[in-house]
């Protein structure tokens, strides 16, 4: 597996655990190759104060990527189980575009990461 994919797959597998924190019993994912790199978009039925997730995950999805800080944090990644915080700032360098909103009561997170 060449390392694009493995990131993408870090990257799906940390915001299907972030939705699970947040009360989802439903998720639907879509992940689409563009010329120019890969979109992921879910949609979730996350219970309770979605405004709240949002407002937390928007936080970590919207910083600038940074290489350097990823391949950093990428060596890091899963060392320390207990730290989902961090790994949400690990997506927010890896990625070069992200969202989350709630649309028609449904948690709806977009991200696009360009290959480079």
């Amino acid at each position: 597996m060449n390392s694009i994919r493995q990131k993408m797959s870090k990257i799906i597998d940390e915001l299907v655990i972030f939705q699970f924190n947040a009360g989802a019993d439903e998720i639907h994912m879509d992940l689409r190759r563009r010329p120019d790199g890969f979109e992921l978009c879910f949609s979730s039925n996350c219970q309770g104060d979605m405004e709240k997730y949002v407002e937390h995950l928007n936080r970590y999805l919207n910083v600038p990527r940074n290489e350097a800080m990823e391949a950093y944090f990428w060596g890091l990644a899963g060392e320390d189980e207990g730290r989902h915080n961090a790994e949400l700032q690990l997506i927010g360098q890896m990625v070069d575009q992200g969202e989350a909103k709630v649309e028609e009561g449904r948690l709806m997170i977009r991200v696009f990461r360009r290959e480079r």
